[in-house]
């Protein structure tokens, strides 16, 4: 450790101790202005009884340090040391014995040092005169329960800003989770979809090498939106369906001939934004199970429309598959991969539904846009249909 370090080090402790130290001060301060405080009520509210103020403040002067005493016994031991850990029995055994030891004490301080001073008729009754010692238990705790009602409210007061604080550090670690699971799907989602965008770019230049320069181009526009805007929270959504278009266009290159595809958009969705990358997989995955799959005519489907302040999301495509093979559950990282992000951006706000026919498969995605303003559909294609 450097010379810099170690002074730095000595300078944060010192920070510490003169800390700590200046706490300490103030509530030793604290209890004594509470001590004063009581000492000079009690002697002045006695004093009014037969006017004798300073004699009445000698007596609680000589009786404070006993009252003292069982105050913070009952606060720090009996309290913080047994009700707080919830030793209830080892409390009531301790207060019931502290209780008599203190009232036994008050008692003998009263009878050979107070009384003598200014009550010697007081000694005329018996040192174990148990109504006496009743009376000042009495007196006494009744000072040590209004205290320890104020230290019991300090505890739940401290409790419950120590719960309020580790309930935040448990959001904060919880929206951290969160955040790391949906980076971690981004993450799986481009890889995903380069590694199928790259087997029909291979493909692509086996057969018709002269779309393979415009292959190329629309496969950089998708990778620069998957690596920057992908990263927002919430794109717009006409973004997002630009590059739907684009990642459609690379596949209509292979299938000119046998693929008709149709995008529709309804009413106006200029102001809606939604998490990124949320409808791509499944268009994806109409080409890659059901267009790929067909030697003749496919058709894949894409509806985009608002129910009032839901977006209403449906991909359908031909699949021409056999009836047993269209009931097996549909798979994939990519459903998969939406399944988890929907859950996660979408909690309680959203319905996936997947319909596998022997000749169509459909998935339907509702969310509920919680700031989007609310309007009922008005029908009307307000963009020309992409074929």
């Amino acid at each position: 450790m450097s010379p810099a370090q170690k002074l730095k080090e000595q300078e944060n402790l010192f920070d510490v101790a003169v800390s700590h130290s200046l706490v300490l001060r103030s509530r030793l301060a604290w209890h004594v202005i509470f001590w004063v405080s009581f000492l000079l009520y009690e002697g002045f509210i006695w004093g009014m009884v037969d006017g004798k103020y300073t004699e009445r403040l000698m007596i609680s002067l000589l009786e404070l340090p006993v009252k003292i005493m069982a105050t913070y016994f009952t606060l720090y031991v009996l309290i913080d040391k047994l009700l707080i850990n919830r030793r209830y029995g080892s409390f009531l055994l301790g207060l019931i014995a502290s209780m008599a030891a203190f009232g036994l004490l008050f008692r003998i301080l009263s009878y050979f040092i107070v009384y003598p001073l200014y009550y010697p008729e007081g000694q005329a009754l018996p040192l174990f005169f148990l109504p006496k010692i009743l009376i000042y238990i009495g007196t006494m705790y009744a000072l040590v329960a209004i205290v320890a009602s104020f230290h019991l409210l300090k505890h739940w007061y401290n409790h419950q800003r120590t719960a309020q604080v580790f309930e935040q550090m448990a959001q904060q670690l919880e929206k951290e989770k969160l955040e790391a699971e949906l980076k971690l799907l981004k993450s799986q989602i481009n890889p995903h979809f380069l590694f199928n965008t790259l087997n029909n770019l291979y493909a692509l230049t086996l057969n018709d090498p002269a779309k393979a320069p415009e292959t190329v181009h629309k496969l950089s526009e998708l990778m620069s939106y998957m690596l920057y805007d992908s990263n927002q929270a919430e794109v717009p959504l006409l973004k997002e369906v630009q590059h739907l278009q684009n990642y459609i266009a690379l596949e209509t290159m292979r299938y000119t001939e046998r693929l008709d595809v149709s995008l529709n958009l309804y009413d106006n969705l200029d102001d809606i934004n939604i998490a990124p990358l949320l409808i791509l997989p499944f268009v994806e995955n109409s080409f890659k199970h059901g267009v790929h799959n067909q030697i003749a005519q496919s058709w894949v489907r894409v509806d985009i429309l608002l129910q009032e302040n839901t977006l209403v999301v449906k991909v359908e495509n031909s699949t021409g598959t056999p009836p047993e093979a269209a009931e097996r559950p549909f798979s994939g990282i990519g459903l998969q991969n939406v399944k988890k992000r929907l859950a996660l951006i979408y909690p309680g706000r959203h319905t996936l539904q997947i319909h596998a026919e022997a000749e169509t498969f459909l998935v339907v995605m509702k969310i509920e846009l919680l700031d989007a303003p609310v309007r009922k559909p008005t029908g009307v294609n307000a963009y020309p249909a992409y074929t």
